[in-house]
Formats: C-alpha cells, sequence, structure tokens
C-alpha cells in the first residue's frame, strides 16, 4: 500500500490523504489514481488546471472518445437507442408539462427522443460541435457552455438527467447541489456513472483521463445526501453495472457537516479491485462475451446507416419502432 499526500482533498468527506492505486490511464499515459481510506471514493490527483481541463473538454473529449468533432451516422443509431431506453427509464416519472433538462447531452438525442414523445427538454452541452448538432439537426434547444456558467432561474425543472457526466466534473459534490437548485421541490434528478466495482473491464484499462472521479453505489448515495438529494430509486444496469441513481430533492439542513466517513466502504472497493487481476479477467467469459457481443452491435449498426437516410430520419425510424403512439415533436 502506498499513500500519499493528495493535492484535491477527497469531495465527500474531506480527506487528504489516499492510497494510490493506479500510475496509468489505458492508454499507458501517466495518470495517478487514488482512493480514500475513508469513504471509498476514487478521483485522479493531481490533475490538469481547470483551464485545461475545460479546454479538454470543449475542443479534445469529444474527437479523442469518438474521433469526429459531430456524430457519425453509426452513432445516431447507437445513441438514438441509447436515448430510447434512458427515455423509457424514466418514463414513470413523467406527467404532462413537464420541463426537462439533459446536462451534457452531446447531439441531443435523449431530449430529442423526450421532445417527439411531447415533453418540453432541452440539453446543455460544452463541446460546441455536439451542442451545434443537437440545435441544428434535431431542434433541440441547446446551450453550448459549461453547465457551471449557464444562468438559470431556481426550481426550473421537474427532471434533470445527468448520463454519464458526473464522472467528468471537477466537484461533483458541487454539480449536484447545483442541479438541486435548479429542480422544482418535488423534481428529480436521474444520475448515471459507471461502477468502480464492475469488472468488465481489465485492470489496465479500468482508468481514463477523462474520468476524474470514480464511484461506488454507497459513496454516490452519500455525495447525493452531502449535496441535499435524497435517494429515490437506485439500481445496477445490467451487464456493465453501471450505477444508476434517481435522486430527489431533501431540506439541507446541516448535510454540508455531517461525516461522511463510510466504515467498510474503503475496504469493500479495495478488496474488488486487487481480486480483479489481469489473470482473472482473461480466464473468465467477460472479455469473450463482451467482444461477441460488440462485433455484433458493430455489424447491426453497419447495416442500419447503409441507406441514405439522413441522420433524422435514421433517429426517427428508431422513435417509431419502440413508441406505440404517434410522435408529437414539441414546437
Amino acid at each position: 500500500m502506498t499513500l500519499v499526500s493528495c493535492t484535491l482533498a477527497c469531495n465527500l468527506c474531506g480527506n487528504e490523504t489516499a492510497e494510490r492505486i493506479g500510475d496509468a490511464d489505458r492508454d499507458g499515459q501517466s495518470l495517478q489514481t487514488v482512493l480514500c481510506q475513508s469513504c471509498g471514493l476514487v478521483w485522479t490527483d493531481p490533475r490538469p488546471s481547470s483551464e485545461q481541463t475545460r479546454k479538454f473538454y470543449a475542443e479534445e473529449y469529444r474527437l479523442q472518445y469518438k474521433s469526429t468533432y459531430v456524430p457519425k451516422r453509426k452513432h445516431v443509431y447507437r445513441e438514438t437507442l441509447r436515448a430510447i431506453a434512458r427515455f423509457q427509464e424514466v418514463r414513470s416519472l413523467l406527467q404532462p408539462k413537464i420541463k426537462m433538462l439533459d446536462v451534457g447531452c452531446g447531439g441531443g438525442f435523449f431530449p430529442y427522443v423526450a421532445r417527439t414523445q411531447g415533453f418540453d427538454a432541452q440539453g446543455i452541452e460544452p463541446n460546441q460541435g455536439f451542442a451545434e448538432y443537437a440545435s441544428e439537426t434535431f431542434d433541440v434547444p441547446t446551450t453550448n457552455a459549461f453547465f457551471q456558467d449557464v444562468d438559470l432561474p431556481e426550481e426550473s425543472f421537474d427532471l434533470i438527467t445527468l448520463n454519464h457526466v458526473l464522472e467528468h466534473v471537477e466537484d461533483p459534490c458541487a454539480t449536484l447541489g447545483q442541479l438541486r437548485k435548479w429542480l422544482k421541490t418535488d423534481g428529480y434528478l436521474v444520475v448515471e456513472v459507471p461502477n468502480i466495482e464492475a469488472t468488465y473491464h481489465a485492470p489496465k484499462n479500468r482508468f481514463h483521463v477523462g474520468h476524474l472521479y470514480n464511484f461506488n453505489p454507497v459513496n454516490l448515495e452519500h455525495l447525493g445526501a452531502k449535496a441535499g438529494l435524497a435517494v429515490h430509486a437506485s439500481k445496477l444496469v445490467t451487464s456493465e453495472n453501471h450505477i444508476h441513481l434517481t435522486f430527489q430533492k431533501r431540506e439541507l439542513s446541516n448535510s454540508q457537516n455531517e461525516n461522511y466517513t463510510l466504515p467498510g466502504n474503503y475496504q469493500r472497493v479495495s478488496e474488488i479491485l486487487k481480486r480483479h487481476t489481469t489473470l482473472r479477467h482473461y480466464v473468465s467469459t467477460v472479455p469473450y462475451t463482451r467482444f461477441v457481443s460488440k462485433q455484433s452491435q458493430y455489424r447491426t449498426e453497419r447495416r442500419a446507416v447503409r441507406s441514405d437516410a439522413s441522420p433524422r430520419e435514421i433517429a426517427d425510424a428508431l422513435i417509431a419502432t419502440h413508441f406505440d403512439a404517434p410522435s408529437r415533436l414539441v414546437a
């Protein structure tokens, strides 16, 4: 075990020392990752300045992750299916005339699906290419900015979604706190993030330069509590074990001053990481079934986008196959 003094205090419990659990990202580049011994939160430390981080997400992240500045046709197919699944996941929370916000909306696929079903949905996206794509291709009202710079009235939304975004932000607790302010009293905040306990990645692929934080269900629930949010529902997404949490507002009271040391959670995360060795990973069926599944997915995507259909037509065709009622796009 190697303990290090952190340049950043733990975002949950404030601890300033942690165990070093990684020294490289999945591309082999230098990246120190630490595990808090008080609450089990995992984060990158040290990391670039806020200015460098913003530049990375505004200009470089999409190119590095998707190799494109706007979604490719295969991404339209893939992300529309994901957006449909996300919409179906939150459908039970929706009432007529609600307002929805998708933070980190990418190409606007989720707000577009919601709008075709008659809901007032909009997005925020820091990457210019993807934000313009959402606005121009899908007519989704999209603010091209970091959400921290967006001035929205308090209690504006009935539902806010944060899908695979929280792991990228510099201050998860402040992020949840700001989004809480935008929620109406009985509103919901739906958060999905990767799970540090998941074992579908090989150990050498565990950490990513774009993921500033890694959570498990216990510390994510407590992070929400610290920000003034109560857990309405919690589950692990099938296959990849992503954490899917639905929060509601709670009274802030003294939540900022509570003790967020989580006995046993560090030991839990540490043991899972230690058990998931390279050997154990590659003698399991996981990497091979995942590879076969991915290849099947890619073949389906290639077949689906061979036609001359526009991106919007590709999305509309998928939406039409998943919903009984005719689409009614919000004006």
